[in-house]
């Protein structure tokens, strides 16, 4: 397309040669270097397109070859001038369109934001906001790329890396995040060890802290297993505690449970071959719809595409067409076995659970129950027994108990009381 409108630019003629020789005559023209293209046999010769300046040297190999030319067209951006000279409304029209194409190419139209997933995006938007980098802002007084990323990075949590391309209209900016560090609590802040989720202990590996429970106790989610307060003092004696940071393994027995609602049959969808096209019309960010986005069919599937228009060497020109294509289709069902349905349902199920478990979770053993709720519907429920670590390090609060005497381990310092 881009060569088409040089060759445009230049000038060129579409000419025919009619002879028993003019393969010799396209040997010569390639042997003087000059170019042709888009060569077509016709009844009595060939037809082919080269520049206009190069027609004016192809008369002597012509006659050399007792070949005829004839012009069949010309194209050139002067002649297409000179043929309009007087048509002033349409010349009018042009420079408008120019300029105003001037004008938009200028100007920054769409602002695209890609990569974000944890971060916040509103800030990452009021930041380019603040910043220039927004609709209508001119390409010229944009900040410094260097500026960009500095503000974006300084502005946002979680955010490592980003860049602004300029396409055109467009400015795509590029987000890169920091990878999510594990939320680990300091050695040196006073814990507890807390239950993950229900169980009955199996055994617990104390390396620091206060055992509260024995093996065969049951513990509900969220309650102390290990205390961080730790008694230092004899019977008879004043009451003395410290702080430490418990440390402990607490292996238990734990039950998950899961329930949903599944088909007894397998759901097809089949196109039937009817099909409605909405076209929308994207300028500068605004779209454009001339069709009412309605559709009669009862069952369909939704398709859409977006179709940039860039232009070479300048990137995105602001106009882009929005294609959404509505497909009906007919629903057909294949009735399953009980068996083949609670296969189905216990996967979905085994899948939900796997997201409860902690890192290094030992499966026991399972059972799995339905009832048929109607014709079509069986309600299912999935039982699964583990062996898991469930020990969570929780912060000790602030507060402590009226009268206590309580000590840091670390610094042998005493903390006051309320």
């Amino acid at each position: 397309m881009f060569k088409k409108f040089f060759q445009f630019l230049h000038g060129y003629v579409i000419i025919k040669i009619s002879g028993k020789n003019f393969e010799r005559f396209i040997n010569i023209c390639l042997k003087r270097n000059i170019e042709i293209w888009n060569t077509n046999p016709c009844d009595d010769g060939i037809t082919l397109c080269m520049y206009s300046r190069d027609f004016k040297h192809i008369r002597d190999a012509a006659y050399k070859c007792s070949v005829k030319i004839k012009i069949l067209k010309k194209h050139s951006f002067v002649r297409t001038l000179h043929l309009y000279r007087k048509r002033y409304v349409f010349l009018i029209a042009i420079l408008i369109c120019i300029g105003l194409g001037i004008f938009f190419s200028n100007h920054i139209w769409i602002v695209e934001i890609n990569g974000v997933e944890n971060a916040d995006i509103q800030s990452i938007s009021n930041t380019l906001d603040r910043i220039g980098v927004k609709t209508g802002a001119l390409k010229n007084n944009l900040p410094d790329g260097m500026e960009i990323k500095r503000n974006i990075i300084n502005d946002t949590d979680g955010v490592a890396w980003a860049w602004v391309y300029i396409e055109g209209v467009k400015a795509r900016v590029e987000i890169y995040e920091k990878a999510l560090a594990p939320n680990v609590i300091d050695k040196d802040i006073p814990c507890d060890i807390v239950a993950a989720c229900d169980g009955v202990i199996k055994k617990t590996i104390v390396k620091s802290g206060e055992e509260l429970f024995d093996a065969g106790d049951a513990v509900s989610a969220g309650e102390v297993i290990i205390s961080g307060k730790v008694p230092v003092y004899k019977e008879g004696n004043p009451e003395k505690y410290i702080y430490v940071h418990s440390m402990a393994e607490v292996q238990a027995y734990t039950t998950h449970c899961k329930t949903g609602n599944y088909k007894t049959y397998y759901e097809s969808r089949v196109p039937t071959g009817r099909e409605k096209m909405i076209i929308s019309l994207e300028t500068f960010g605004k779209l454009l719809s001339p069709f009412k986005d309605e559709v009669s069919y009862e069952e369909y599937d939704t398709k859409e595409n977006r179709y940039e228009l860039k232009i070479p060497f300048f990137g995105f020109s602001g106009i882009a067409l929005h294609v959404k294509k509505y497909t009906e289709v007919s629903i057909n069902k294949e009735p399953l076995s009980i068996e083949t349905s609670l296969e189905f349902a216990k996967n979905d199920l085994e899948a939900k659970i796997s997201k409860e478990l902690t890192l290094g979770s030992v499966f026991q053993d399972e059972s799995i129950e339905y009832v048929q709720t109607d014709n079509e519907t069986i309600n299912v429920k999935l039982t699964m027994n583990f062996i898991e670590n469930i020990a969570i390090t929780q912060p000790i609060s602030a507060d402590t108990d009226k009268g206590e005497e309580l000590f840091d381990k670390q610094t042998d310092r005493g903390i006051a009381g309320d």
